[in-house]
């Protein structure tokens, strides 16, 4: 009887661990994190986990899609989304010193399109931030033409923009039906979104929102960006 009741408790066990992910990070510059699940257009906060001697470990919920959507927001202001599906085991290095979260992760397709997703970002404000810097420290210059600097910072700005909307555009294509790409597509550049109700965007919206729905039709993060989409591209028409 005792037996039977060890082995009915760790097939229970073995059973429930299918709907818990592993996730470890090694971590530098925060000290807690609140863990938010992405639940399509709402969060859910879920918990407050401590960072100990520079670890985060935790075991994270799947929920019934069975690809489950977390962001991590650390006591530093950095933050970083991750992706879940059965069978993964995340293992990754943070560096939550400043907003501008670095990092890299693997045991996770999900995550690590996210990761590849959020490349373009970094980069892109690593930029803004250096051009930025030096308009302001310019104006202070009498000997610099400040309509000639005001030129070049937008030549910059403008070429970094399409920069990272064609770098996105490449990480996406080569999944396109990944679900981590629906939050590719909301990314600005200094708050001008990357796609619009443009011509041209009109394409790539629906090259991945058909791949997307086509793979994932019951999911609400694809249902989400169906309606996104579609409400984006309507006002191309009402401008037409």
């Amino acid at each position: 009887m005792k037996k039977s009741w060890i082995l009915s408790l760790i097939i229970l066990t073995s059973a429930c661990s299918k709907d818990f992910i592993p996730v470890n990070f090694q971590i530098e510059g925060a000290k807690n994190a609140v863990i938010v699940r992405i639940d399509g257009e709402h969060t859910v906060p879920w918990d407050t986990i401590e960072v100990i001697n520079n670890k985060l470990k935790i075991n994270l919920p799947l929920d019934s899609t069975l690809k489950t959507f977390y962001y991590f927001i650390f006591d530093s202001g950095a933050s970083l989304r991750i992706g879940l599906e059965p069978g993964d085991n995340i293992k990754g290095s943070i560096n939550a010193i400043e907003s501008l979260t670095v990092y890299e992760l693997n045991g996770s397709s999900l995550s690590e399109q996210l990761h590849a997703l959020y490349e373009p970002v970094l980069k892109s404000s690593q930029i803004i931030d250096s051009l930025d810097k030096y308009r302001a420290i310019s104006k202070n210059d009498t000997g610099i033409d400040l309509l000639s600097m005001e030129k070049r910072h937008y030549t910059a700005l403008e070429s970094r923009y399409f920069q990272h909307k064609n770098e996105i555009i490449e990480i996406m294509a080569k999944d396109s039906s990944s679900l981590s790409n629906v939050f590719g597509f909301f990314q600005k550049v200094a708050d001008v979104p990357l796609f619009s109700n443009k011509e041209d965007d009109r394409v790539n919206f629906n090259l991945f929102g058909d791949a997307i729905i086509k793979r994932h039709p019951y999911h609400p993060l694809a249902r989400i960006f169906i309606l996104e989409k579609n409400r984006i591209l309507e006002k191309n028409n009402l401008v037409k």
